[in-house]
């Protein structure tokens, strides 16, 4: 292939950014603004919420979110001009018809955009149905729809290498229509539609008569629970209200949950994902587009700075068990553990949208570690296990943590090993059942004593009960399936360019780990599992969005349906 310049492909070129909230989207916002200067304009699609407009949202994300201080660190006063010149926040929907735009600024978007990136979508492993289909396979139609109105616009969608599903071994770079992990006749759009009408008929359900009176019956009981007066009827109507929510919620994961095993994906996620990439399939000759399919998407090794992460992402929950006592984790010795960091995925996005705004691009590109630089579960156990003790051992709360826990080390383990969580639990409920169960003849202080101790078992067992659901979400990664993901497509671009060259041959992956990931984990991800504040960022100079209105813009308000 001949030389690819980002800075040359992108120069005066307008490009729609949606999921500018999430992790992927602000990262490569920021990453963009900051190397590609040049940049004609980026429109940023993003929802109102609450009282929120959505360019009082995107003005919060970049004074707040730490993704932005390169930017601030080397604009200072003068980042309010420079970002307000190159942005412009579109109040919109992706989960709408229209994208829920604006007449007026969908025509002016229609004739002046060269590119659209969609990095919207719900990435919650196992959600409502309803919103899984709605914003990731809903809102990848209206997005390609909308794009098939446009004069010049082409499109390069986000999706993830695990719609391949339960499917082991090598995973090439293709666009399948109708595909199915478990090779059974499959056609997407039937899928889709029988999707949706087994949603209705879950509505339907809850509120039918006998699902009524159940549930009535089901919040007397909780009401009487907690002592107060089931005459109320504003209560009564409050908490069925809430009770009925939160069932057929339930009801919806479960749906979508059947729905992903009988097909051969994971989770509800990877199955709404391959069902849009399905969808997606049929546009070709009415779009020009291609997919990105990053593997699990991870702390920045050096953009926006070392270490940068937000949120839950697949290592956070898993490396903080392994934190503490806990040290046995049930994984399969070799399988690929295919990470990688966030500022890859944004320089492969750079690189997709560069390639088909030259009509160089391939189909699908494919953006993970396994294929070029493979790291095994079990050495991110091992590496983990060495990140925590080095962090004990020098700032450890107690003599506990710097004198026994940073000597541990993390252990691969089987299903059925003896220290498993199952097992534990099964240890801790006995233990507790032991307690409770002792003769009323012994003595009072010692009944007392086993009393408490009973109530630490369960509390223990109630952590236990939440490892061992975080197990289960992960062990068709760590155990269950071998995925090695081809990523040729991007290492056959000749970037110019060498900030922005995809090169997981490069990775060294001790010192990312030890000195970058479980690092910046500790600093942004680790908290919020505590249940405390992320430390907050706040530059020396506030940032103040100068965009003027846009026809139609909205005060507040609009569809709830998409994620932005």
């Amino acid at each position: 292939m001949r030389p690819l310049s980002i800075h040359e492909s992108y120069a005066d070129r307008h490009v729609l950014l949606t999921g500018a909230s999430g992790f992927l989207g602000k990262v490569w916002l920021a990453m963009m603004l900051d190397r590609v200067p040049e940049i004609g304009r980026i429109y940023v699609l993003l929802r109102p919420k609450a009282l929120r407009s959505a360019r009082d949202r995107f003005e919060k994300i970049v004074q707040t979110s730490p993704a932005f201080r390169a930017l601030h660190e080397r604009y200072g006063a003068d980042l309010s001009r420079f970002i307000s010149e190159r942005v412009e926040v579109i109040d919109g929907d992706i989960a709408a018809a229209g994208l829920d735009v604006d007449p007026a600024i969908a025509e002016r978007l229609r004739r002046d955009l060269d590119l659209v990136v969609n990095c919207a979508g719900l990435v919650d492993f196992d959600p409502d149905l309803r919103e899984a289909l709605s914003t990731n396979v809903d809102g990848t139609i209206y997005v390609a729809d909308f794009v098939a109105t446009c004069e010049r616009a082409t499109l390069v969608h986000i999706s993830t290498c695990y719609v391949a599903g339960t499917r082991s071994g090598r995973i090439g770079e293709r666009l399948i229509p109708d595909y199915a992990p478990n090779d059974q006749p499959f056609d997407a759009n039937a899928e889709l539609a029988d999707a949706r009408a087994a949603i209705e008929r879950i509505v339907a359900e809850y509120d039918g008569p006998e699902r009524s009176a159940e549930l009535h019956l089901d919040v007397l009981k909780h009401i009487r629970e907690r002592g107060l007066d089931t005459n109320n009827d504003t209560l009564v109507r409050n908490v069925t209200r809430r009770l009925r929510r939160a069932a057929v919620k339930d009801a919806m994961i479960a749906e979508g949950q059947a729905r992903a095993k009988r097909w051969g994906w994971t989770n509800i996620y990877t199955y709404s994902k391959s069902l849009a990439e399905s969808v997606l399939a049929g546009y070709r000759g009415r779009v020009r587009f291609t997919i990105l399919r990053p593997a699990i998407v991870e702390s920045a090794l050096t953009y926006p700075f070392p270490g940068w992460n937000q949120g839950f992402n697949t290592t956070g929950p898993l490396s903080y068990v392994l934190g503490g006592w806990l040290r046995e984790l049930p994984m399969r010795r070799g399988n690929p553990f295919d990470i990688v960091p966030v500022d890859y995925v944004c320089n492969a996005i750079a690189i997709a949208g560069a390639a088909i705004l030259k009509g160089e691009h391939a189909e699908v590109y494919q953006c993970g570690t396994s294929d070029k630089n493979r790291l095994t579960i079990d050495r991110a156990c091992e590496l983990t296990a060495l990140a925590h003790r080095k962090h004990l051992r020098r700032r450890g709360d107690s003599v506990v943590d710097r004198v026994v826990l940073s000597r541990w080390d993390g252990v691969p383990s089987t299903l059925d090993h003896t220290l498993s969580v199952p097992n534990l639990r099964e240890a801790t409920k006995g233990f507790a059942k032991l307690m409770r169960e002792l003769p009323r003849r012994w003595p009072k202080a010692l009944l007392r004593r086993a009393q408490r101790a009973a109530k630490r078992a369960d509390e223990l067992d109630d952590k236990l009960d939440t490892i061992e659901h975080l197990i289960e979400l992960y062990l068709p990664f760590i155990h269950d399936h071998f995925f090695v993901f081809v990523t040729d497509a991007l290492i056959d671009h000749q970037v110019v360019e060498p900030e922005f060259r995809f090169d997981p041959a490069s990775l060294d992956w001790r010192r990312y780990w030890i000195d970058v990931h479980i690092p910046g984990l500790r600093k942004w991800s680790y908290p919020l599992i505590e249940n405390k504040t992320p430390e907050s960022y706040t530059p020396r100079h506030p940032f103040t969005f100068t965009q003027a209105p846009t026809t139609g813009e909205r005060a507040g308000g609009g569809a709830q349906g998409g994620v932005g």
